[in-house]
């Protein structure tokens, strides 16, 4: 595990970050959700199939979820491209809880804290810094901790089937924030139109927690729109950043 740089070298506008960023420079690793929910808890931190242990993280994602519990206790979810990450913030950190309870998802929040798991529980960050930071902050943030993670495995060598499957999940979230990728053919010559209507599609099944997909892809298909050529819209829209799924069947907008 290494010092994380100062913040002011990590991203591009310092003068975003205030107090509530105070604990950023503590020993501080970055993993993708993904590769921290195949971690096993050891002695010294939790251990991920590169290699990394980690103690405490440093992250830049989605705020997707807020749950405040009461004046001093919030529970957040929090999602970058390969999965999200469980927050909670407890009594000790009040500018940190007031923050997140005032935020609107969805917003780009960075967030530092310390990791911890009870039981067969869902590893979870328990924040003790956050600021609401910009698309492009995230996009970097992306690109650094995907780095980090080739060079994890870099020093393995010779790579298990577990290992492989994160480098695939680095090359997807690098899709998500970098280079536009080749699109299907029936995307191609009316990507504009059919991705516009899929946004109205998301907005007329949308609810408080978002549109299920399922309905969606009906809605697409009693419009005319294929089932494929809706999850290609679909996908072009998720890569771009103008909408996300916080589960596997819901989808919202940005």
């Amino acid at each position: 595990m290494k010092r994380i740089r100062p913040i002011d070298t990590l991203m591009p506008h310092p003068d975003r970050y205030d107090q509530t960023m105070e604990h950023a420079t503590d020993p501080i690793g970055w993993v993708f959700a993904d590769e921290l929910h195949r971690a096993e808890k050891g002695e010294n931190g939790f251990i991920t199939p590169t290699g990394g242990i980690f103690h405490r993280i440093f992250l830049i994602g989605v705020l997707t979820e807020v749950h405040v519990q009461n004046s001093r206790a919030v529970d957040a979810r929090l999602s970058d491209p390969t999965g999200g990450f469980s927050i909670s913030v407890n009594r000790s950190c009040p500018l940190v809880a007031d923050l997140l309870a005032a935020t609107e998802p969805p917003a780009f929040v960075a967030i530092s804290g310390e990791l911890s798991q009870r039981g067969r529980e869902e590893i979870r960050v328990i924040a003790d810094s956050c600021q609401v930071v910009q698309r492009e902050d995230r996009d970097r943030f992306v690109h650094l901790c995907a780095d980090e993670t080739l060079r994890r495995l870099e020093a393995i060598g010779e790579l298990s089937e577990e290992q492989r499957e994160i480098v695939e999940m680095v090359i997807r979230a690098l899709d998500v924030v970098g280079a536009e990728p080749e699109r299907p053919r029936s995307v191609q010559a009316d990507a504009p139109d059919l991705t516009m209507r899929m946004v109205s599609i998301i907005e007329e099944c949308s609810g408080p927690k978002g549109a299920p997909l399922e309905e969606v892809l009906q809605k697409a298909g009693e419009g005319g729109v294929g089932e494929s050529e809706a999850k290609a819209a679909l996908t072009v829209l998720l890569e771009g950043g103008d909408c996300y799924m916080p589960t596997n069947s819901i989808i919202r907008l940005l």
